[in-house]
């Protein structure tokens, strides 16, 4: 069965996502650039990404790694 959200539960979860964003916006973008950094160099993210996802947003993670631009080997 699919559920699908009210209008209100909408607006409600946005407003809960823009604060959320607003509260760790420092800290967000400190974990957002050591991912980006450990991405780019080959390191293993796992613990950055435990660590961004306590401050981040999934779209802010998901957008931060699209950023990253690694060479594709020759």
């Amino acid at each position: 069965m699919l559920a699908r959200a009210t209008e209100d539960e909408k607006e409600s979860q946005l407003s809960r996502s823009a604060d959320f964003r607003q509260r760790h916006q420092e800290e967000a973008h400190a974990a957002m650039t050591a991912l980006q950094k450990a991405a780019r160099a080959g390191d293993n993210v796992f613990a950055v990404l435990m660590d961004a996802a306590r401050v981040c947003s999934l779209q802010q993670i998901t957008e931060a790694f699209f950023e990253v631009r690694r060479p594709v080997p020759a």
